[in-house]
């Protein structure tokens, strides 16, 4: 295979040019503003074919994300209405559906996204940290990982709180039938697995129908199915919230230069016609 890294050098200065983007330099590739990057990659496609499927590759993984964000978001919505209805079986499958596909499509991305660091290192590793193509591929990776990892903050947040809801929705049942009993008392439950001791107890020490039971054993099910979800997730969610607590400060960064992004639309627009010009007239 031929070796063109003097070519993409000399591409990528060109590039640069034309963009009237100032040297990178270490210390400022956190503060790097994404839509400056964007101009670069039209020319730097034709003469680097592994940044065409970098980007390829991280786009496939954005639309993921999004899909992954919709699901979340159905989840979310789906507990809204959690203390005005009872929850029958047909729901509760649905929502056992839900949680295994939004499981199964984090744990892919979590495999590509690291699979798109370890691509973006070894780039790092054979042009060197301030070569643009580097800089495009550590940005682009940072961004969605940024992304994922606000997507999976939200489902954990939902299923925290849908937790919250059936133990507040048990303890406020027993209340009305004169049991008084504590959180704790429900945590201990559900970790000891002793709930028809408790049923016992709770028929003989307080008032209560077989049809108020029947509510609070379908609420004890969803906090099993819970802790089952949060189990299975437990290694994702903390290697995810690991790696953001290890790169917190580059990825507010990204965060906050992402977010400037809108306003370099038409900025864009412009770099990639004259990219156009510039391939057109250099073939």
């Amino acid at each position: 295979m031929k070796d063109r890294m003097e070519e993409l050098r000399q591409q990528m200065k060109a590039s640069e040019k034309l963009v009237d983007s100032k040297p990178f330099n270490k210390e400022e590739d956190e503060d790097m503003d994404p839509s400056s990057l964007i101009g670069l990659q039209a020319v730097i496609f034709e003469a680097e074919p592994v940044l065409e499927i970098f980007l390829k590759d991280a786009q496939g993984i954005r639309d993921s994300i999004e899909e992954l964000n919709s699901e979340v978001s159905k989840f979310n919505e789906q507990q809204k209405n959690f203390v005005a209805t009872m929850r029958r079986l047909s729901i509760m499958k649905k929502e056992s559906n839900m949680t295994r596909d939004i499981k199964l499509l984090a744990e892919s991305l979590h495999k590509r996204l690291d699979a798109l660091s370890k691509q973006a290192k070894q780039t790092e590793a054979e042009l060197g940290p301030n070569a643009t193509t580097s800089r495009i591929q550590k940005i682009q990776h940072a961004a969605l990982f940024l992304q994922f990892h606000q997507v999976m903050r939200q489902h954990n947040d939902a299923i925290l709180s849908k937790q919250e809801k059936c133990k507040q929705f048990i303890i406020r049942q027993l209340e009305v039938s004169g049991r008084e009993v504590s959180e704790e008392e429900v945590d201990n439950m559900i970790e000891q697995g002793k709930w028809e001791i408790f049923n016992e107890n709770i028929i003989v020490d307080a008032k209560i129908t077989r049809t108020q039971l029947s509510e609070i054993e379908q609420r004890h099910k969803e906090l099993l199915n819970l802790e089952s979800n949060m189990k299975d997730l437990r290694d994702l969610f903390l290697d995810v919230f690991m790696l953001v607590e290890e790169q917190g400060h580059q990825i507010q960064n990204i965060q906050a230069n992402v977010e400037k992004t809108q306003d370099y639309v038409s900025v864009t627009k412009e770099k990639f016609k004259r990219a156009a010009r510039y391939k057109k007239n250099n073939p």
